[in-house]
């Protein structure tokens, strides 16, 4: 197809001179601020950068993210047809390697059309045959566990003490590993997502375990996700179901850790929750959805890839040029939600979740996770934020937001006045809803 002429009205990203960087709308004291700025510039789809020079297009609108989301055959994850890669955009040390290699990874998430197709089932046959139950009973042990390690301390980071770990022991039993092997996992993904390019050798040793764990899952018939994942006849290889298995437990971990880590932050910081959650006329859930509305988990989802030229609004999109959906924008459109702020409490129409093929596959699971977390934590505790709470250092990933640091302090054991009980039974959970892994 020809290039736009000059009196074309349609916009190309190479002829934006000045982009954002996505990491702004994760970063920023006031994420809807910056989205918001975008929208009023450029309309339901913007230029941005996703580092310096490296050019991608962010979607704003509620309907044209659900379009984007649903349509896997004009959009697909396959980062093989990315134009960057042939104009060499992304230098040796940039963490980008790992979002957009030059081949698809053997695993669902990055799956598309028939191959996806193929692995969405045993993922959700692996997911759905998890009891409930037994998952909440894990979630408040651990809990349990993790709160005695600093009870007496009188002071925590709920981040890096609760929020970052909780969700990955959880995972990592569900998944049938033992606890020196969920944490040698916990130690590689950080070091993985830390070190960017360089990255590669800790990949392989955690592909190596998580290997060696299905193959064991196999001998020994368990009847966990990786028991189950292990003998699915719809994978073609164990590095496909091992890639599987890492895939879903990360993309699950992160969620829930920021899922939890901002709802612990809303609880503590926002007088609107603050004392209705306390009070009782308000559920855990509501702050766990209010988050979800007012800024989401996963702001902006991995990057799908043009199969071909394609037009949104004014905006030209071309075959191999990179598609962000944004998600806290979407969230934001005007033309889905009011002015009004307790609009949210109980509307789950978000897209949090994700739609179309790659949608969440765990509708229940992560919820149960979640509430349960926040409650454990809140009636154990009567923790106080320190500091100013709009001062909150964010986490610079341009994935997901959640707060760097959550400081507290809270009076010892023997100080603790009585709380109430806060419902956390997972059997409060309401049917398709819950966080999981941003797409599949």
């Amino acid at each position: 197809m020809p290039a736009p002429s000059p009196s074309d009205p349609r916009v190309r990203i190479r002829d934006v001179a000045e982009r954002t960087l996505l990491v702004e709308t994760t970063t920023a004291a006031d994420a809807s601020a910056v989205y918001e700025r975008l929208r009023t510039r450029w309309g339901s789809v913007a230029p941005i950068d996703l580092e310096p020079g490296v050019p991608a297009w962010l979607v704003l609108g509620h309907a044209e993210a659900v379009g984007v989301l649903r349509d896997d055959r004009t959009f697909i994850k396959d980062p093989s047809i990315w134009r960057g890669h042939a104009e060499n955009l992304l230098g040796p040390q940039s963490a980008l390697h790992l979002v957009l290699p030059r081949a698809p990874k053997p695993t669902l998430a990055d799956a598309d059309g028939v191959k996806h197709t193929r692995m969405r089932p045993p993922v959700d046959d692996a997911l759905s045959q998890v009891d409930e139950a037994r998952v909440g009973a894990i979630t408040r042990r651990l809990c349990g566990m993790l709160i005695d390690r600093f009870e007496d301390r009188g002071r925590a980071d709920l981040v890096a003490e609760y929020a970052a770990v909780v969700p990955f022991l959880v995972l990592s039993e569900l998944d049938g590993l033992e606890p020196d092997q969920a944490q040698r996992l916990q130690e590689i993904t950080r070091a993985i997502f830390e070190s960017g390019a360089s990255a590669r050798e800790r990949t392989a040793e955690l592909l190596e375990i998580v290997t060696g764990h299905i193959a064991h899952s196999r001998r020994l018939g368990t009847q966990d996700i990786a028991g189950v994942l292990a003998v699915h006849d719809n994978f073609e290889s164990d590095l496909e179901r091992a890639q599987t298995l890492t895939a879903i437990t990360l993309a699950a971990n992160e969620s829930l850790l920021a899922w939890v880590a901002q709802t612990l932050a809303l609880v503590l910081s926002d007088p609107r929750f603050s004392h209705r959650v306390s009070g009782g006329r308000l559920h855990i859930d509501d702050a766990l959805d209010e988050v979800l509305w007012r800024s989401t988990t996963n702001p902006n989802l991995m990057p799908r890839f043009a199969t071909h030229e394609v037009v949104i609004g004014d905006k030209l999109i071309e075959r191999g040029e990179a598609v962000i959906v944004g998600v806290h924008a979407a969230n934001h459109d005007p033309l889905v939600q009011s002015d009004d702020p307790w609009d949210t409490v109980g509307n789950r129409a978000y897209l949090s979740f994700g739609a179309g093929p790659h949608r969440c596959p765990a509708p229940r699971l992560g919820r149960v996770i979640a509430r349960i977390a926040v409650a454990e934590l809140l009636q154990r505790l009567q923790v106080t934020l320190v500091g100013d709470p709009d001062q909150v250092e964010w986490a610079t990933s341009p994935w997901m937001r959640f707060p760097a640091r959550l400081p507290v302090t809270f009076p010892s054991p023997s100080e603790q006045p009585p709380h109430g009980t806060w419902p956390a039974d997972p059997d409060d959970a309401d049917d398709g809803y819950a966080v999981g892994p941003p797409g599949y």
